[in-house]
């Protein structure tokens, strides 16, 4: 690593220089300011010692939306100089009231510095304050994938996308081009493929709620695909940009539309027409390309020789994640090859296809690159390694084992995919939470690695599946700010990581994607809350993760004519409304969040329960529904077992009416009980079965998300209530996950 450069340079002799956080991202490694400013010309000259460098940086200053041009004048208000000293990406930028010097390792690293120099250009409208700038990135690999499968993305928009990580400093567009659900690439050899492959029925439920089950006599009409010269100009033009693209093509699993084009390429066992997913797998994902066959083994080399051609990207990758092996179990072409090649099972098998295939592409001089499971069954070591699952650890055990080099893109951390904040006021998605500040402060080594294992991480990478976007502009929504906090995690040191430092730039450069008409979520003003009981009253909170706001609320008056600032728990005694938002100067940033809170005998009272999965027992009694979002915080759950909880009314009462409230939404293995077992008790000990609910089957398994209140009333008197709720299984054959273990919410117990 190189030593952090903090001094001033020799250019810098007006007054004394010191170190500021500037309004850039990615954060430099070190900048210093001194008195003073420079004015950009209109059109700036610039000048280099080699004549092709000036060429190739009027081109940079142009892509940055500076108007430049190439000059040989000694005077030129802009000198670019390389020095390979310096090393890759490296650069340093000097700034003096008369010109600006720009002295760089390689080509990449005069376009970073181009693109420093239009951030602060953006800020100061035109000036610049003098100062000097060492940079050079973290890490080599700084990427971000887009799914271009499941939500089709026109050229133009994904050049769109390029600009703008060019401007973040980002080198890698890693491009999910095959799956269940899509082909996207035009291969020659296999035209089916995009004939059939890249176009499946149009569904208009969620993503994974749409049967994939349908008849070969269905229309095709949603999806799209690139041809050759398209792809070709993509590559060209991120190339422009020092971006490489790279292409993913996936074997052995989510290989559907290579199947319904092709459905020799499937097990002889597979006796069911295979079409293109509509959404997401079930137990049709068990039908993966044929290990077994030649064929397949030949398919993959064409596709791949096709792809290595239109991608000059020294890394290919090979997918080889969730690779179901049901049909494997059963083929006897896959069985053979096991018994043939000395192979101890079906995962083995799998090591097999990806070495085989991690050796045909080195033989053509690349790199191949992998999820977490190209490393099961047989260690790879050569293989590149995208750490997904969880926290990244699997890459990262499996390095220590192997040796071999990883990309962090951690499911938790930096999966797109995840709500960005809170889920009252988002895009319905699913899999929990990564703020914008989440994604900011996301640290990818862990404090006890060794040297061996740090200089194995090659870099981040952000991913973005798009199962729940259907437009670009639903795509820019999921990956802005976020990426923006990744692409600062990737290049500045490691350690300094400042959320409240790092948000005046984050401003300014939203502003700039307002300029070029990216969407990007505001989601980092709104509200979160908590609300708990303390036994008599509700306790309710909001925060938000920019200290820079402040927090108004109100009790009954949306418009915050009468507001209070938010700086601890209000107090609720009785129904109200709470509103609250978060302003500065005066304007209302965030949206309003409204937060209707009842009262009823169970309100505000403590919950007993040890089995409670998500630790959110307490919802039960808060007074507030919630959303039909199960992972909004104002749900408690249970997976694949039995729900026990009681709640203590503090002293015995008349109890005439109950109900409990539930979420049933099948598509995403949520089901409400198949039974409710209601219990009193005076001593919280010896408990009387006062009611037994069977709930309707339609209900259980319904498909579509529906908060339900749950009858349970009966007569008597208690202080303690207990529900016993029992798990209904797997879902049922037919539905969307069938076969899949189910979870069961609960939000508020209501006791009359």
């Amino acid at each position: 690593m190189k030593k952090l450069l903090l001094a001033a340079t020799g250019l810098l002799l007006n007054a004394a220089a010191f170190a500021v956080r500037p309004c850039v991202i990615p954060e430099p490694v070190a900048y210093t300011v001194s008195e003073g400013s420079f004015i950009m010309p209109e059109r700036p000259g610039v000048n280099s010692p080699v004549g092709a460098t000036a060429k190739g940086a009027v081109r940079y200053f142009e892509n940055a939306g500076i108007r430049a041009a190439k000059t040989s004048a000694p005077k030129a208000s802009i000198t670019v100089t390389t020095d390979k000293s310096l090393g890759a990406e490296h650069y340093t930028l000097d700034v003096t009231p008369d010109k600006i010097v720009i002295t760089a390792g390689d080509d990449a690293a005069i376009m970073y510095a181009v693109n420093t120099l239009a951030q602060l250009l953006r800020n100061g409208n035109g000036k610049i304050d003098v100062c000097h700038i060492d940079d050079y990135p973290r890490f080599a690999y700084r990427g971000m994938m887009l799914d271009v499968v499941r939500c089709y993305i026109e050229p133009a928009e994904i050049k769109r996308f390029i600009d703008v990580a060019a401007s973040l400093k980002l080198n890698n567009l890693h491009l999910h081009l095959t799956d269940d659900n899509g082909w996207r690439l035009q291969i020659k050899k296999y035209p089916k493929l995009t004939e059939v492959g890249a176009w499946r029925v149009a569904r208009p439920d969620l993503f994974p709620g749409r049967l994939n089950a349908r008849s070969a006599e269905e229309e095709t009409t949603e999806g799209g695909f690139y041809t050759q010269a398209e792809m070709r100009d993509i590559v060209h033009y991120a190339a422009e940009r020092n971006i490489n693209v790279i292409p993913e093509i996936e074997m052995p699993a989510h290989s559907a539309a290579a199947i319904a084009s092709y459905p020799e390429l499937a097990c002889p066992v597979v006796d069911k027409f295979v079409g293109v997913f509509p959404g997401i797998g079930g137990k049709d994902a068990s039908i993966i390309l044929c290990a077994g066959q030649e064929k397949t083994f030949q398919f993959i080399q064409d596709v791949l020789d096709e792809v290595m051609d239109i991608f000059p990207s020294p890394t290919i990758h090979l997918g080889g994640d969730e690779a179901n092996k049901a049909m494997w179990e059963k083929c006897p072409l896959c069985n053979q090859r096991i018994e043939d090649e000395h192979l101890s099972d079906h995962e083995a098998l799998q090591g097999y296809l990806m070495d085989r295939i991690n050796r045909y592409v080195r033989s053509k001089g690349r790199t191949a690159m992998g999820w977490d499971e190209v490393t099961y069954g047989k260690p790879k070591e050569d293989i590149i390694v995208y750490g997904w699952q969880g926290d990244g650890g699997v890459a990262v055990r499996d390095s220590k084992a192997t040796g071999h080099k990883f990309i962090m893109t951690p499911a938790r951390s930096t999966y797109l995919i995840r709500y960005q904040g809170p889920q009252w006021f988002e895009p319905w998605t699913y899999f929990g939470n990564i703020t914008l500040r989440d994604a900011y402060m996301f640290e990818p080594t862990g404090k006890d690695w060794d040297d061996a294992l740090r200089s194995n991480l090659l870099g981040i990478q952000g991913s973005l599946w798009s199962e729940f976007c259907k437009t670009p502009a639903d795509m820019q929504y999921q990956v802005f700010p976020r990426m923006l906090a990744l692409a600062d995690v990737a290049w500045r040191p490691e350690g300094r990581a400042d959320w409240e430092a790092f948000l005046p730039a984050l401003d300014s450069f939203t502003g700039h994607l307002d300029d070029k008409g990216v969407v990007f979520a505001k989601s980092m003003y709104n509200l979160d809350h908590v609300v708990k009981g303390n036994g008599k009253e509700l306790l309710a909170k909001a925060s938000c993760i920019r200290p820079d706001v402040e927090v108004r609320y109100s009790l009954g008056d949306s418009l915050f004519n009468d507001y209070k600032l938010l700086t601890d728990s209000v107090r609720i005694e009785k129904p109200a409304t709470l509103y609250a938002a978060t302003f500065k100067d005066g304007k209302q940033l965030g949206r309003t969040l409204t937060l209707n809170l009842d009262f009823n005998k169970a309100t505000a009272k403590p919950v007993i329960t040890n089995s409670c999965r998500n630790g959110l027992a307490y919802a039960l009694t808060n007074g507030l529904r919630a959303s039909d979002r199960n992972s909004d915080f104002e749900w408690a759950g249970w997976y694949n077992d039995t729900a026990e909880f009681t709640v203590d009314l503090g002293e015995t009462q008349q109890i005439k009416s109950v109900k409990l409230g539930t979420l049933v939404h099948s598509d995403i293995c949520i089901a409400a009980p198949r039974q409710i077992h209601v219990y009193t008790s005076d001593n919280g000990k010896a408990f009387t079965l006062r009611r037994i609910v069977d709930v309707p089957e339609d209900l259980i398994y319904h498909c579509k998300a529906r908060v339900v209140d749950i009858d349970c009333d009966f007569e008597a008197d208690g202080r303690y209530v207990k529900f016993v709720a029992i798990n209904p299984g797997c879902v049922p054959d037919g539905l969307a996950r069938e076969g899949t273990p189910t979870w069961m919410y609960f939000d508020e117990i209501n006791i009359n």
